[in-house]
């Protein structure tokens, strides 16, 4: 099939402001995260429960770190994309607050609830009204570099509430995983950048299998906010239509999807994230589930994880379907960048 993904200028013009260079060095940003976050002084009382508020792009750090750290936290990691907080937010709370921007309204909204309650909050933000509003209640500050997308910022992000994580005493006995899986991503990266040609790249070969389906991303629990990712980047970066569920769950309603229309089921491709670390029950039943919707849906995919540990095997789904997303942008001819529809919305 001829394909403009092994044509760097024709890939130019249409990514002009450079989301494949940004994915490109994500293993940088990440390290350049952590030698920032380590240098902020993080003070804290104890708390019970850890809360991460945040939307969008800003939410999926948070989303992130609860499931790499489900099995080993000894407090429960709640993510809230909302205005208002979970009622049990109280002082014996900490709260990461995230807004790359510093203007989302509905994580301003919980800022302001987190104060009243008294919780212990830490601001993670390039600038805006978090950051203006944080100095002058005296909070912690994580300052995430400026000039990204929210989405593109992910390592800051990510790395960032990893660093605190640690200083907060709930990620200290998996921070081995974190250089890892940095070093995971820098050996990925060399298939998949784009000088790398298309027959041997992994995900410029997806992007063009799913060119003209609909994706459905599904991955086990430890990959609910990786399908999630992909998901959302399917959405902004690649402007298609996509949609995502976890295992054991989708066991119990994605499945009867394949019992739809079969002309209709003929634009849907299943990508399933397969972790070789998962049980004999569940791998065994994963692929009895992939086998039903091989005979309805239009394709059904496969990506394999990489690395040892949970981080190394989440984040390499993660940075593939990243590149695949803006792959698939390139392919619609759309800049992976722009997002005119979110745009619209927050113009009211």
């Amino acid at each position: 099939m001829d394909t403009p993904l092994d044509d760097l200028e024709q890939i130019g013009r249409v990514d002009p402001r450079g989301m494949l260079d940004v994915i490109t060095t994500l293993p940088e940003s990440a390290e350049d995260a952590i030698d920032s976050a380590d240098k902020v002084d993080l003070k804290l009382r104890r708390f019970k429960n850890l809360v991460v508020a945040g939307m969008g792009g800003s939410a999926v750090g948070g989303l992130l770190l609860r499931d790499w750290l489900q099995q080993t936290s000894s407090v429960p990691i709640i993510v809230s994309r909302d205005y208002s907080l979970p009622g049990f937010v109280s002082r014996d709370t900490l709260l990461f607050v995230v807004s790359y921007s510093g203007g989302t309204e509905e994580t301003l909204s919980a800022f302001e609830e987190g104060k009243i309650k008294g919780a212990k909050i830490v601001a993670f933000t390039s600038g805006g009204e978090l950051e203006k509003r944080a100095k002058a209640a005296h909070i912690t500050i994580y300052k995430l570099p400026q000039g990204f997308q929210p989405r593109a910022a992910i390592a800051h992000q990510l790395l960032s509430l990893i660093v605190a994580a640690k200083k907060a005493g709930i990620a200290q006995d998996s921070w081995w995983e974190v250089r890892e899986a940095i070093d995971v991503l820098k050996a990925m990266r060399e298939e998949m950048r784009p000088e790398t040609p298309q027959w041997s790249n992994p995900a410029k070969k997806l992007a063009v299998e799913l060119h003209g389906y609909i994706p459905l991303v599904y991955g086990s629990r430890i990959h609910e906010a990786v399908a999630y990712r992909w998901n959302t980047q399917l959405n902004e970066n690649g402007k298609s239509p996509a949609g995502s569920s976890f295992i054991p769950e989708a066991f119990h309603n994605a499945i009867v999807a394949g019992e739809a229309d079969k002309e209709l089921l003929a634009s849907v491709c299943a990508v399933f994230l397969i972790d070789s670390a998962e049980g004999e029950h569940l791998a065994s039943k994963t692929r009895r589930f992939m086998d039903i919707l091989k005979a309805r849906f239009g394709k059904v995919l496969e990506v394999q994880t990489c690395g040892e540990g949970r981080l190394a095997r989440m984040l390499s789904a993660l940075y593939v379907g990243d590149f695949v997303s803006a792959y698939l942008g390139v392919l619609y001819g759309r800049d992976p960048s722009i997002v005119e529809s979110i745009d619209r919305l927050k113009q009211g």
